[in-house]
């Protein structure tokens, strides 16, 4: 008679399956592996061939028809949640990889592995370059063959990917070889260190060349349909939306905060948002070097949070804000967030700030420079306390590895779009120009309404990439550049771009029937809410944790 199968199996199943995804994840791809904080996988670099390719389907295809066959209904409360984050991991990679065949029409993807394997070093390194130098070394020196590979994979890739492609590629060999020169200072064989460096640099230039000789595809080609759009909806957002539904729900969205927009503008006198807006930037001097700014920024973002006793703050976590190395200072923004790896021991985030106006000698460049920093106070809530570096540290501590994993933008992008508009209920915001911040607040959201229309248009065929770009240029007042830059990555990620406003809602709505209608303290959501790592609201709903 065969043994009856209880929950315990159940669920010690699959957790074994995701620890076997994670170990064959890191092994295929083991700049993934360093990522997440194992420093055994730091000095390799592989995953660009076809072989690695056809196998990990084969893999994926067996992890995922095990996982499914686990009975959902013995899986209670986290061991329900863990499946069902799992089974859209598995589900979301293979339709990247086989049906859509990302790493073939994207060339991209392998320029930007092959130069993030070493970047990512960089900046873990980064206090101590020296102790990193043999695997940045061991990397640098694997690049030339991982884009040979890369490139020949390559099939009919989307004109526009192609041509961002080369810019990369242009960008990678600058970094590379400005590394190198860093490298060689601390080397015991600068020359060697060179060479390596200059061999990589050039094969970054070999591997634009090879993959602009390729025959191209369609212009649209980014786009999925709606058929794989709406698949990827449900299993990204847990939302069981038509497209249609969605377009509606974002049109909703822009007529209503254009509406409070123009209610808002009117209390600070005439002119457009964006002007407004513009004018406050081009009037703001700062009153210390930014990095000085930032600092105090994020030091006063996280007594905030701490004396609001609104928010947890996990043991052991620390943010440090650090200026960008001159080295690396055309490859960041005015400021960005490197969070910690899902299992590295110490829980550091790192709060970039990139002052180009320190490179001008011209004292109206480098003030010109500083004011593109205008909205830092924002910016660091966003980024530090109590946005992503909060959300990530407490995530990285969960007892399930499954759920460490999980990188739904619906929960992460929301979360940190809530924190704004919370500090700014709060008035939490200070600075010369405060009263400004539910302005900038308002019309934030509504470039998110607006990607939401254009992340649907893009991957349905309706939008081409110039009318998406012009959409944002006649409704929230970009620069054509701006525009452009921002779509361009919509083209390669469906679903993430509507996620940031409409995982907003779904906070708030999830919020509204916790505390409205259950009596809960918003510190009690907060710690719920934090407790269960970026997963879809509905599925954190449905598992009833």
């Amino acid at each position: 008679m065969k043994k009856k199968t209880d929950s315990r199996q159940v669920s010690a199943k699959l957790h074994s399956l995701g620890g076997l995804y994670i170990q064959r994840t890191c092994s295929d791809f083991p700049q993934w592996g360093s990522s997440l904080g194992f420093s055994k996988y730091e000095s390799l670099l592989s995953g660009s061939d076809e072989n690695t390719r056809k196998a990990r389907i084969v893999f994926l295809e067996q992890l995922l028809t095990e996982t499914e066959a686990l009975p959902a209904a013995l899986l209670k409360g986290d061991d329900w949640l863990d499946r069902r984050c799992f089974l859209s991991l598995l589900r979301t990679e293979l339709l990247n990889t086989r049906d859509l065949e990302r790493h073939r029409t994207n060339p991209q993807e392998c320029c930007d592995a092959a130069v993030g394997a070493v970047f990512e070093l960089v900046i873990r390194h980064a206090e101590d370059l020296k102790k990193a130098l043999p695997a940045i070394e061991s990397r640098l020196a694997a690049i030339p063959g991982f884009l040979k590979a890369g490139a020949s994979a390559v099939r009919n890739p989307v004109p526009l990917w192609t041509k961002l492609a080369a810019h990369s590629c242009k960008g990678a060999r600058d970094f590379i070889e400005t590394i190198g020169e860093t490298l060689a200072k601390l080397s015991p064989d600068p020359a060697r260190t060179r060479k390596l460096a200059r061999a990589a640099g050039k094969a970054f230039d070999s591997y634009a060349v090879a993959i602009a000789k390729k025959r191209q595809g369609k212009a649209g080609g980014f786009a999925i349909g709606r058929e794989r759009f709406e698949y990827l909806v449900r299993e990204r957002t847990g939302l069981d939306w038509s497209l249609p539904e969605i377009e509606a729900e974002g049109h909703r969205l822009i007529e209503e905060l254009s509406s409070e927009l123009a209610k808002e503008a009117k209390k600070h006198g005439r002119g457009k948002v964006s002007q407004i807006l513009e004018h406050a930037r081009d009037s703001w001097t700062p009153d210390a070097p930014l990095i000085d700014l930032y600092t105090r920024s994020s030091d006063m973002w996280r007594a905030r949070v701490l004396k609001s006793g609104l928010f947890p703050i996990p043991p052991g976590e620390s943010l440090k804000v650090t200026p960008v190395p001159d080295f690396m200072r055309e490859h960041f923004p005015t400021a960005a967030y490197s969070s910690p790896g899902a299992f590295e021991k110490r829980q550091r985030g790192i709060f970039w700030v990139n002052d180009l106006g320190a490179t001008k000698k011209d004292p109206a460049e480098k003030l010109r420079e500083e004011r593109q920093h205008f909205g830092l106070e924002l910016t660091s809530a966003h980024e530090g306390y109590p946005g992503h570096h909060l959300q990530f540290a407490i995530q990285n501590r969960h007892q399930s590895h499954i759920r460490r994993l999980s990188s739904h933008a619906i929960f992460y992008e929301g979360w940190t779009m809530w924190c704004e508009k919370l500090a700014v209920e709060k008035g939490w915001v200070k600075g010369p120009h405060a009263q400004l911040a539910r302005l900038q607040q308002l019309h934030d959201a509504l470039w998110r309404a607006y990607r939401i229309i254009i992340d649907c248009g893009l991957h349905s065929g309706k939008l081409t990439h110039e009318a998406a770009a012009q959409m944002l240029v006649e409704g929230v007042g970009f620069t054509s550049a701006r525009a452009r830059a921002d779509v361009n990555w919509y083209t390669c990620q469906p679903t993430v771009p509507m996620s940031y406003l409409l995982g907003r809602l779904e906070l708030e709505r999830v919020k509204s029937h916790l505390i409205e209608g259950e009596g809960w303290s918003l510190r009690k959501f907060h710690d719920w809410s934090l407790s269960h790592g970026a997963v879809p609201w509905r599925w954190i709903e449905q598992s009833g944790t």
